[in-house]
């Protein structure tokens, strides 16, 4: 398997710094009684340990090339079941009998994002990822207000999921080695939901409309995004959480966007 060539169109990078793979084992704490899910088998640098520590392993690869290599690595029949899939269009639903389960994998960035989103959708289904992203990326995770990377997709992933950063991966750390630097995240999805459906869609607008132009106020953002808050109801909402008119969305932590999205839902005050 070592002599075939990474896929750029699979986003294939193969992680080789052993003391990544530790930081990453660490932070999964992983145990016998675990149920793992791993995305991306690739040459298995990260399947073998993953097979070691846990105790039953569901790996997906979508590499058509390296499927004889898995399955003669890893029988069927054992702990782990190597399964021929896209994380994109494989059916997570037919995990639900294995959960709760973690999930640790190095991802291809170009579906990163994509892969995070369908993750946490799965409520109840994990209690852990650890994943790998891009740092771009992973710093916009986990990042807090008045941090430059925090926006909509900081809120979303924290309204979800208790974010954490592991640790950052040189670019040498991979072969071959990506344009980019990477880095490990850990997330704790939350087990029950911070909002009623009703005051979670008024949350999703709220990071919709608020970030829609990041150098505006809010009330500016707000007010001409494709679906426009009325600006006198968020000024009362930012009022309430003591904020003025000149407050910009990427200046209000989670907690405020909680508030504002109880405040501003139809019936609820």
């Amino acid at each position: 398997m070592g002599s075939l060539r990474a896929k750029k169109s699979l986003g294939q990078h193969f992680l080789r710094d052993r003391a990544v793979l530790e930081q990453i084992l660490d932070a999964a704490g992983l145990c016998p009684e675990d149920s793992v899910l791993e995305i991306g088998a690739g040459d298995a640098t990260l399947t073998a340990p993953l097979a070691r520590a846990c105790g039953r392993l569901i790996a997906l690869e979508t590499d058509q090339r390296r499927m004889s290599r898995l399955h003669e690595m890893f029988p069927a029949g054992g702990s782990v079941e190597i399964v021929a899939a896209d994380i994109l269009q494989f059916d997570l639903g037919t995990l639900a009998s294995r959960a709760p389960l973690k999930c640790v994998s190095n991802l291809p960035y170009n579906i990163a994002t994509a892969v995070l989103e369908r993750l946490l959708a799965r409520r109840g289904m994990f209690t852990l990822h650890v994943l790998m992203f891009q740092k771009e990326v992973g710093r916009r995770l986990v990042a807090g207000p008045g941090d430059p990377a925090y926006g909509s997709l900081s809120l979303a992933t924290q309204y979800r999921a208790e974010a954490a950063l592991v640790c950052t991966v040189p670019r040498r750390a991979f072969v071959p080695p990506p344009a980019v630097e990477s880095a490990v995240v850990r997330l704790v999805p939350r087990g029950e939901p911070l909002l009623p459906p009703e005051q979670e869609r008024t949350f999703e607008h709220l990071l919709r409309a608020g970030f829609a132009y990041r150098r505006k106020t809010f009330l500016n953002s707000a007010a001409i995004s494709p679906r426009p808050i009325t600006p006198e109801a968020l000024a009362v909402g930012l009022a309430a959480l003591g904020l003025t008119e000149r407050a910009r969305a990427e200046e209000i932590p989670l907690e405020g966007f909680l508030r504002l999205a109880t405040l501003l839902t139809p019936g609820v005050v």
